[in-house]
């Protein structure tokens, strides 16, 4: 992927995360992107169950898993 986090900064904004966390969720975003899109045919409920997955294991993200 190549971006500027434009993407990942919106979907943080509609979780209605902070500043300081929208900089950890988009590296850890980043640093997780095979495990969110595990093969070129994941569906968009996969994407968000994986996404979920993963920020539910940050101490500073687990809150926002559950509004998703």
């Amino acid at each position: 992927s190549v971006g500027q986090g434009e993407t990942l900064d919106s979907l943080a904004g509609l979780l209605g995360m902070s500043s300081e966390h929208k900089a950890v969720f988009s590296q850890v975003a980043k640093n997780n992107f095979s495990e969110i899109f595990s093969s070129e045919n994941v569906s968009s409920q996969q994407v968000v169950a994986s996404l979920k997955n993963v920020m539910s294991r940050n101490e500073e993200l687990a809150r926002y898993s559950s509004m998703m």
